[in-house]
């Protein structure tokens, strides 16, 4: 926890039946010193309305991230510009949205709003394409999220589209997913990144709950950062400063979100992941899991609670007599 400012979540998931509800992820900030957070959605568990209130209700705390969702470009477009309009904070885009949809990051810009960009973001066509966009339009703010191409060699910020990209002062990088990663890889990477862009532009996520998927509790997640040794005014920064400038400094304009569909016939089936190597199960018994979890405490780790949510279902094994 910061020693001087309450912690700012840059990149919490919520969205039934997926993830955790707003309701369950407040316990979580409360539990954790979490002050204020950045809801994201997603587009197989497209949960907008949860979001929406929140921030429109208090926006002293809370921000959103929308998704791109439609059957063609008409409805994405339609369905994009209604969800900034209602006060979405950004967008959450991927490599398919760059390469396919560019005109997605042009509307971010006409709307002076934010692109959270996931995936191989360090690749030399996304960073081609992010660089490109960063310089035609000055409203634009990129974020990369889960370390923004965590994977890549670090040797790759050393130069060419990657190294441009990392150092344009628009560019900012999430610190999220830190027990996806093999630890000594992801701290090199991260020095890379650290190198290129400061303290300044380096933001906290836990990525909760899909963090307690891997059986991670926030207090590691919050403390990883010390393996980078910042003082306390660069962890202050990191944990909280960066992104109460993104994204909280300005007032929030909130407005009616008036979609052209149902979100969730839109959505797109994707298993959850649970535990790193193995276990995909339905995303809706992820969410239940996590949210029968939660409202037991949230104590411990989200594996013990499934040891005894198994004891509670699976019938006792036969006993062999002698």
């Amino acid at each position: 926890m910061s020693d001087t400012l309450p912690i700012i979540d840059a990149y919490a998931h919520v969205g039934l039946p997926r993830f955790q509800s707003v309701e369950h992820y407040q316990g979580v900030m409360q539990r954790n010193g979490i002050g204020q957070a950045v809801l994201c959605s997603f587009d197989s568990s497209p949960d907008f309305a949860p979001i929406h209130a929140a921030f429109s209700t208090d926006p002293q705390r809370f921000r959103g991230i929308g998704v791109p969702l439609g059957n063609d470009r008409a409805e994405m477009e339609t369905a994009a510009r209604a969800q900034l309009e209602a006060g979405f904070s950004a967008l959450r885009l991927t490599e398919s949205d760059l390469t396919e949809r560019p005109w997605l990051l042009e509307m971010l810009a006409q709307h002076k709003r934010i692109a959270v960009v996931v995936g191989a973001v360090s690749s030399e066509t996304c960073a081609r394409i992010l660089v490109d966009s960063l310089e035609r339009h000055p409203e634009l703010t990129v974020i990369g999220g889960h370390f923004a191409g965590m994977g890549s060699s670090p040797s790759l910020l050393a130069s060419g589209p990657a190294s441009a990209l990392f150092a344009h002062p628009r560019f900012n990088v999430v610190f999220s997913r830190h027990g996806g990663f093999e630890p000594s890889a992801l701290k090199a990477w991260s020095e890379a990144v650290l190198a290129k862009t400061g303290w300044s532009r380096l933001l906290w996520g836990s990525e909760a709950p899909v963090m307690f998927w891997r059986n991670e509790t926030m207090a590691s997640a919050i403390a990883w950062i010390d393996w980078l040794g910042p003082s306390a005014q660069e962890r202050d920064q990191f944990l909280s400063g960066n992104t109460q400038r993104l994204y909280f400094a300005a007032p929030l304009a909130v407005a009616l979100l008036h979609l052209p569909f149902d979100p969730a016939e839109r959505a797109r089936r994707i298993p959850a992941g649970l535990w790193a190597n193995g276990l995909p199960v339905d995303q809706e018994l992820a969410g239940r899991l996590v949210a029968d979890w939660l409202a037991a405490g949230g104590e411990g780790r989200l594996g013990d609670h499934l040891q005894t949510v198994l004891a509670r279902a699976l019938p006792p094994l036969p006993t062999t007599k002698p």
